[in-house]
């Protein structure tokens, strides 16, 4: 089953002050790293986020680039403009500022959703239920667009709604894949770690 993967770049990027997306890492940007991660897992790379910002990338690097149907409604509104748009069943959403995200992760929850869940995500055995990577089926959209007519923004609301599935995730080497930069600090941290797809 084929499977489409979604850069999720609309955030207000309030902590870091400056697009995260954009912010240099080496010879690439970030969000660059997180495409570079993830293009081998999907068949489209598909940005959603600011096309003012992101619009360079798009000829060498993803197929296109959406705006969130209503801006400002948060990462929940970027999850069902992809699934609006998508054009296969199993979706995967990862935010700009998540570099080492792991493909065996995103493999794992990709699978959850073949054996029938409409949305898979991670816990975190001492940090708690990770809404990012998220994998979903477009069966799902109806259920995100009921929470959002009710003006719930929260991704832990979708992920406490039936035919959700969180599976715990108990490899230590595969946690780092939900550390994600948030602030200077953070980004600091980042340009003293590896960054290569593995």
């Amino acid at each position: 089953m084929l499977l489409t993967g979604f850069i999720l770049a609309g955030g207000q990027s309030s902590r870091m002050g400056r697009d995260k997306a954009l912010l240099p890492l080496g010879s690439q940007r970030l969000v660059e790293v997180v495409i570079e991660r993830i293009r081998p897992l999907v068949e489209q790379v598909v940005v959603i986020g600011n096309p003012r910002n992101i619009q360079p990338l798009q000829a060498r690097l993803v197929h296109k680039v959406l705006t969130d149907l209503k801006p400002d409604c948060g990462p929940l509104m970027g999850i069902y403009t992809g699934l609006i748009h998508t054009q296969t069943a199993l979706n995967v959403f990862v935010p700009c500022d998540m570099p080492w995200v792991e493909s065996r992760l995103i493999e794992r929850l990709t699978q959850t959703c073949r054996e029938g869940a409409a949305v898979a995500a991670s816990l975190h055995p001492l940090e708690g239920v990770q809404p990012f990577p998220l994998v979903c089926h477009t069966k799902a959209c109806r259920t995100i667009g009921a929470l959002l007519d009710t003006a719930e923004r929260s991704l832990q609301a979708l992920l406490r709604q039936p035919n959700t599935s969180v599976i715990s995730i108990e490899e230590p080497e595969l946690w780092r894949s939900f550390t994600n930069v948030n602030t200077i600090a953070d980004y600091a941290k980042l340009s003293d770690e590896p960054t290569v797809a593995r």
